[in-house]
């Protein structure tokens, strides 16, 4: 049984690794390739003549420019709730000296104070002939101009034309918008590589964790942690656990859980005190806190039916743990913790079994446990295998229905469970049949 959870621990790696790959590489790829652009770099146009616009449209592309004519638009931020207003970035005017054009360019604020830097040495050299040294780097995605703002640039352009004859003929209504890459936003690209970092990380850890066995040295770090458990142990209390989901096991001596590629085990004779959990609204939270007789809190994530179903377990199986929640049995834990080990276990008295922070509705009694649960409160123990073990396998075979691998290794680990939360009438039934085969059993 623990190698099929070490097993499990090693397949939702390969998962994670294979998952995290898909998500990185379509995030890379899409849309239009622009977070692999953006790492290659924009196509510089700034030497191109004769420049065809439109071959380039909806393209990274980069010019540096050094004569700004003027603003053709100024970009405002409104705040709904004061409605104040503020200038976010302008649009500008600027001149192609390679290939003797004009087009536009939008810019955040930040930059207008090097723009209008630029306009002064644009006015040198048409009326004073002085070459200016001072130019600017812009970068981002080629846009047609429309609506609006095509009116805005085309009216500044025919005001221009008194004052530089012929720029209208030189002017095409394209544009670099900074704040894009292939037309996708530059702060959403940024979240891209924010993910992918992350997803390579997870990637690095899990191949790690693949390679060199974190499964079992996870196990082994428990075992040394614990003296007097073994392995072969763990292994026969899992067989008889209660499978609460397909990660969650919770057996007599141990509670077991997968938690992505790590596993997790609690000492069930340490606990002292669980209950289930639960905060919805902004933060969902639904879990099992448990706590052992170090206080140490160790919450399980598990669901609202799950966790009720692991508590069951517990009830039956646990009689040294208080089950359920009541501030007052929380005061005492915190101020009188000699005192809440004294609390006599009883379900009815200790307090409700969940502590909801988001609706009264969950609180849950006995009688949802007995029903989610069953009746069952035995534990059958084979104490000793006896000189006929073939016979005793057989016996743990029918009542268990583990495969003949997994009764041998259960009986040949003795002692060991063989059955858990199962009525008197068939714990005596399977004792009786141990028995006969020549084993020694224990019904508690």
């Amino acid at each position: 049984m623990l190698e099929d959870i070490k097993t499990r621990a090693q397949k939702a790696a390969k998962k994670r690794i294979i998952v995290w790959a898909i998500v990185i590489v379509v995030l890379m790829l899409a849309p239009l390739l622009a977070p692999l652009q953006y790492l290659l770099g924009p196509k510089d146009l700034t030497k191109e003549k004769n420049l065809d616009y439109t071959k380039y449209e909806g393209k990274y592309v980069e010019f540096e420019i050094k004569y700004v004519f003027d603003y053709y638009m100024e970009q405002i931020s409104k705040n709904t709730k004061t409605g104040s207003q503020r200038t976010t970035g302008y649009g500008y005017v600027v001149y192609n000296y390679e290939d003797n054009s004009c087009f536009a360019v939008y810019l955040p604020k930040s930059e207008d104070k090097l723009m209008q830097e630029l306009m002064d040495q644009a006015v040198n050299v048409y009326y004073y002939q002085i070459e200016g040294t001072k130019s600017i780097k812009v970068k981002g995605t080629l846009k047609k101009l429309s609506g609006t703002e095509l009116r805005y640039y085309n009216e500044t352009v025919e005001g221009l034309e008194e004052y530089i004859p012929g720029i209208t003929d030189a002017a095409v209504g394209f544009y670099v918008d900074s704040e894009t890459v292939n037309r996708v936003p530059t702060v959403f690209i940024w979240i891209i590589y924010a993910v992918c970092v992350f997803g390579l990380f997870q990637i690095i850890i899990s191949i790690v964790r693949f390679s060199t066995g974190s499964a079992q040295k996870q196990i082994d770090k428990f075992i040394s942690a614990h003296l007097g458990v073994t392995e072969g142990q763990i292994d026969s209390d899992m067989r008889a656990a209660v499978k609460i989901t397909n990660e969650i096991w919770a057996g007599h001596q141990f509670t077991i859980w997968l938690e992505g590629v790590k596993i997790h085990i609690l000492d069930n004779s340490k606990l002292v005190w669980a209950y289930y959990y639960r905060v919805t609204g902004r933060q969902n939270i639904s879990q099992v806190l448990t706590f052992d007789i170090d206080k140490k809190k160790v919450p399980i994530n598990i669901s609202k039916e799950s966790g009720e179903k692991l508590l069951g377990v517990y009830v039956q199986t646990q009689p040294q743990m208080v089950i359920g929640y009541k501030s007052e049995i929380e005061k005492q834990y915190k101020k009188d913790f000699a005192g809440f080990l004294n609390i006599a276990y009883n379900p009815w008295k200790n307090g409700d079994y969940t502590q909801d922070q988001s609706s009264a509705d969950g609180a849950y009694g006995m009688d949802n446990y007995s029903s989610n649960y069953g009746a069952g409160s035995s534990t059958v123990e084979l104490t000793d295998a006896g000189q006929n073990t073939i016979e005793v396998i057989k016996v743990v075979r029918e009542v268990t229905g583990l495969s003949l691998a997994e009764a041998k290794d259960l009986v040949e680990s003795a002692p060991s469970i063989i059955k858990n939360g199962v009525t008197e009438t068939e714990a005596q039934n399977i004792k009786a049949q141990l028995e006969a085969a020549g084993a020694g059993v224990s019904i508690r």
